[in-house]
């Protein structure tokens, strides 16, 4: 009985992670969810593209995307951003929206390294423990 309550556990929560989607496959935020950072700026710029993985985990929950501690957009599962930014190194943070189930958690960042003319690409994914934003990988 033990081995099957264990392996019941293990299966359950195999599916409690989100999943990596392709770029091109994630679905735009709409407008009126991009708040900051849709113009290219003045001098040297990139570009740096937010995923947000699709799945069942955390879709009950929007997430915010910051760059450099201002709110640029709401993401939701299987969606993507596109920011204009300065060459540099600016920090990119992403933290739950709203409130009860949706509030709380800490906002994680890591710095994001924007080059003239290029596309940084970065991925929120989330499990059982909470989400986390990083590089994207692309796995396919």
């Amino acid at each position: 009985m033990k081995f099957f309550v264990g392996a019941l556990a293990v299966v359950l929560l195999a599916g409690c992670a989100s999943s990596a989607i392709p770029v091109s496959q994630a679905e735009s935020v709409p407008q009126d969810e991009l708040y900051a950072f849709q113009s290219k700026p003045s001098g040297e710029s990139g570009k740096v593209i937010v995923v947000r993985d699709a799945g069942m985990v955390g879709s009950g929950c929007d997430i915010v995307v910051y760059v450099d501690g201002r709110k640029a957009a709401k993401i939701g599962t299987g969606q993507r951003a596109s920011f204009y930014l300065p060459v540099g190194t600016p920090s990119i943070g992403a933290g739950l929206a709203g409130s009860g189930l949706c509030a709380g958690a800490a906002i994680r960042t890591i710095s994001a390294n924007v080059q003239t003319g290029k596309e940084s690409i970065y991925r929120i994914s989330g499990d059982i423990s909470g989400f986390y934003i990083g590089p994207y990988v692309d796995y396919q």
